[in-house]
């Protein structure tokens, strides 16, 4: 996994609809982890920090927002193993300009838990 990179799958605990997830950190160098943050649609969101239009990610088909209050700290190489066994689905890499509005928000959102964003300030300054 790498800071940007994309993938489907259901929210932990959750059988249902796959959501769009978005790498915001790089993965630590000791211990792997790395933060992500959903997608999910806009009308049904209670976060509207930061929302996304068609053309913000090839995956984007409708308005979007990101619900910083589902961002979790996760192992990267977990990850790659789902992707691998089928578990989630890689998708397309998050643009630049998306990537850093994402990451912006996880500051400005009062939904992040102090502990996520914590962890990517210091990710974000190594």
């Amino acid at each position: 996994m790498e800071c940007g990179d994309t993938f489907l799958m259901p929210a932990p605990g959750g059988i249902a609809k796959p959501h769009l997830w978005i790498v915001v950190t790089e993965p630590d160098p000791v211990s792997n982890l790395c933060g992500i943050v959903s997608v999910t649609t806009l009308r049904n969101s209670k976060d509207q920090t930061v929302i996304l239009r068609v053309g913000d990610h090839p995956f984007i088909r409708h308005e979007s927002t990101i619900f910083y209050g589902d961002a979790m700290i996760v192992d990267g190489q977990r990850l790659e193993n789902e992707i691998a066994a089928g578990l989630a689905v890689r998708r397309e890499k998050c643009p630049a300009a998306t990537l850093k509005l994402v990451q912006q928000g996880v500051g400005a959102s009062p939904f992040t838990r102090p502990k996520f964003l914590r962890f990517c300030r210091e990710q974000w300054t190594r």
